[in-house]
């Protein structure tokens, strides 16, 4: 079994995606959960291909996304973990 072909031989969308569609996918999420991301690009009623479903989400509308500069606690704690840990942490 082959997958079907991705989204530029389909004539799916490939452009900005407008709030209405931010919202379909929002509540189909909301809805049915994430992942199976094939499915969601299908049954919601997105033309889009189900990469573009799934980065739409995970990078910009799944709750909990944290946007903006950092803090300085934050900046302080990401310096001691590096002095910690370093680069690596191959024990984790």
């Amino acid at each position: 079994m082959a997958r079907s072909p991705c989204c530029e031989k389909q004539r799916m969308k490939r452009r900005a995606w407008p709030a209405e569609e931010d919202e379909i996918l929002i509540s189909y999420v909301k809805i049915h959960g994430e992942g199976k991301w094939r499915s969601v690009a299908q049954n919601a009623g997105l033309n889009r291909c189900a990469k573009s479903c799934r980065l739409r989400w995970l990078n910009y509308l799944r709750p909990g996304i944290k946007r903006g500069y950092i803090t300085k606690d934050e900046e302080d704690l990401i310096i001691l973990l590096h002095r910690l840990l370093g680069n690596r942490c191959e024990n984790l």
